[in-house]
């Protein structure tokens, strides 16, 4: 075992958290837990269209210089969720309208959603996860859809999700 930070084995750059008020994050699936450093809320109009990029990129170079502590000190909050508590990862690649959506369904509580804004490859991104799942116990599914649910996005926004 080393003494370094975890490796990181998936990385899902600029993704907005799925309930009110919207916050760019990133997925990071390292050896034994996803981090989910959140960095900053948006407003809906303005901070959407403009600084969703801006801050996208001030992590990225984030990490290029300091890996995922450079992440976790720059972010506002941050989750971590023990594979052990994740019960399946849900993969929706946004059918023609919408961006692709990571959903996180835990033991307990409301699931994590996250919409991806940058470009990503879904069927890479959907493999890449469930060889990881294979090894840290989760199940992952891809699903042609939106993947919204009004019920579901109501319980994030109560649970701070």
């Amino acid at each position: 075992m080393s003494d370094g930070p975890p490796a990181v084995h998936v990385h899902v750059h600029r993704v907005m958290a799925g309930a009110f008020p919207l916050r760019v994050a990133d997925l990071l699936f390292t050896d034994d837990t996803l981090v989910v450093p959140e960095y900053r809320y948006l407003t809906p109009l303005s901070g959407i269209l403009r600084d969703r990029h801006a801050v996208g990129a001030a992590a990225a170079e984030r990490y290029r210089e300091a890996g995922i502590g450079g992440l976790v000190e720059m972010a506002e909050r941050t989750h971590r969720i023990a594979y052990a508590d994740i019960e399946l990862l849900r993969i929706y690649d946004g059918r023609f309208v919408g961006r692709p959506k990571v959903a996180i369904d835990v033991l307990a509580g409301p699931p994590y959603a996250y919409r991806v804004h940058a470009p990503v490859d879904v069927t890479a991104l959907t493999d890449a996860l469930a060889s990881l799942g294979r090894r840290r116990g989760y199940a992952v599914e891809r699903h042609g859809a939106l993947g919204f649910d009004p019920y579901t996005s109501l319980r994030r926004f109560l649970a701070d999700r």
